[in-house]
């Protein structure tokens, strides 16, 4: 039977195709075009693509870049998203090889940290990644970065990775000290505005006197914290949680139930000898009835440089104190009959500006009496200070002489609105300032490991 009768037998009328030639197999391109990508290199969504055009428009570090609104939307994502995701491709390859050597280090994993979520941060952040991936590059980073490849290129974006990283963690470390000295920021007593601590940042990191002091006064805020919680007294009139320990008499009941099941009954006892059991913490109710804090520094001459960044500092960090403590608060410059300067600062909200004009002036002036003995009953009237048990401080290197009526109507004072007063004088003999003094503190300098500076942090 051929071919044809069965097509015709099977009612499939038709003839046999001329026979095929060769099978043949064409190969696929072994250089396939490159996915072009998008126009950035992190997964952004309108938002994120909005944040990079907010932040090219209000940062004139950025617009002095060669960098669009698309790169500036990647390096913000990278600081501010809790998990950046990087895309397969981007037209931009270098950014996409930089972001890529970026999100692979953990010294910007431990960045991220401190960043992500952080408006503030994440900017300042974001800012230092580009100024150095544009350093890889006049043209924005398609030099070096991606030019030709290879391993030239990688090792000149992993450096530029390192630096950007370096520069934004010394940035970010920056921005906190500031924020803390002057109470701003998450967990502070003051206000958590990111507008006002970005202005505040970039006051200070414009200002070499103003950035001294604002790191001067983290070093004595750290002292201050722990002179302070040396004074809390533990007591047993309130139960505030549950914490370690192996007091019998603070057990938890579950702990006591524990002694009583044989199998538990030595686990349970280890954990005592090791003060890892379960025990009430208690804290004793301590009745506050401050009054507010006076700080007065010399700004004479001799004062000038390292000798007045110092003493502000420690003006600085007793404000914080006092506001932890919710005291009113001031802060008086003075240099004998040249001038004075006072700033209140009220518990409830402070004026920033105002402070950073206050520790950025000097007077530089001098007199005989550098202090403000006699000026002090007519200052704690214009101040308005609330009635109170007053702490005053005196912040010197003067050799002072005080008059006999002058001494006499400033004690006068001190007894009226219940002061106590603490003096450091720096290099000197306290002089007259003994007679005057609860307690006069002679110091080489006004260093945080200081006992007399340790002892006014403790307030």
């Amino acid at each position: 039977m051929t071919a044809d009768e069965l097509l015709k037998l099977l009612d499939l009328a038709g003839t046999t195709p001329a026979p095929a030639g060769p099978l043949t197999i064409t190969p696929a391109d072994p250089h396939p075009p490159p996915d072009a990508g998008g126009p950035t290199a992190l997964k952004l969504d309108e938002w994120g693509l909005r944040r990079g055009r907010d932040l090219l428009a209000g940062s004139e570090r950025l617009k002095r870049l060669p960098l669009d609104e698309f790169a500036a939307a990647d390096f913000h994502a990278a600081a501010f998203d809790p998990d950046p995701e990087l895309l397969p491709a981007c037209r931009d390859r270098p950014r996409h090889a930089f972001l890529a050597q970026l999100l692979d280090t953990p010294d910007y994993r431990a960045l991220h940290a401190d960043t992500r979520l952080d408006d503030t941060a994440s900017v300042i952040a974001a800012v230092s990644f580009a100024e150095a991936f544009a350093a890889l590059d006049p043209a924005g980073g398609a030099g070096a970065a991606g030019g030709g490849g290879g391993p030239a290129a990688e090792i000149a974006t992993l450096r530029a990775v390192g630096r950007a990283v370096a520069a934004a963690a010394t940035d970010v470390e920056a921005l906190r000290e500031t924020a803390a000295a002057f109470g701003l920021g998450p967990g502070g007593p003051g206000r958590n505005d990111p507008g006002a601590i970005a202005a505040l940042f970039r006051r200070v990191r414009h200002d070499p006197a103003l950035r001294r002091i604002c790191d001067l006064a983290g070093r004595y805020r750290r002292v201050a914290q722990s002179r302070q919680r040396r004074k809390a007294v533990h007591g047993l009139d309130d139960v505030v949680g549950v914490e370690p320990g192996g007091d019998v008499g603070r057990l938890l009941p579950a702990e006591l139930a524990r002694l009583a099941v044989p199998e538990l009954e030595l686990d349970t006892l280890r954990r005592i000898v090791e003060r890892q059991a379960q025990c009430r913490e208690y804290h004793a109710t301590e009745p506050v009835a401050k009054g507010p804090v006076v700080v007065c520094v010399d700004e004479s001459g001799s004062m000038a440089g390292e000798k007045v960044h110092t003493a502000k500092a420690l003006a600085l960090a007793l404000a914080w104190v006092a506001r932890r403590q919710r005291r009113w608060c001031a802060l008086v410059a003075y240099s004998g009959d040249t001038g004075e300067r006072l700033l209140a600062l009220p518990p409830a909200r402070w004026d920033e500006a105002a402070l950073a004009d206050w520790l950025t002036a000097f007077l530089g002036g001098g007199s005989d009496l550098d202090v403000p003995v006699r000026e002090m009953p007519r200052m704690y009237a214009d101040l308005k200070a609330p009635p109170g048990v007053t702490d005053l401080v005196f912040v010197t290197d003067a050799r002072c002489r005080i008059p006999a009526d002058v001494r006499e109507a400033f004690l006068g004072w001190k007894r009226t609105v219940r002061a106590r007063l603490v003096t450091l004088v720096i290099d000197h003999p306290p002089g007259d300032l003994a007679g005057i003094s609860d307690e006069v503190h002679v110091v080489p300098g006004l260093t945080p490991d200081l006992d007399p500076v340790g002892r006014v942090l403790a307030l």
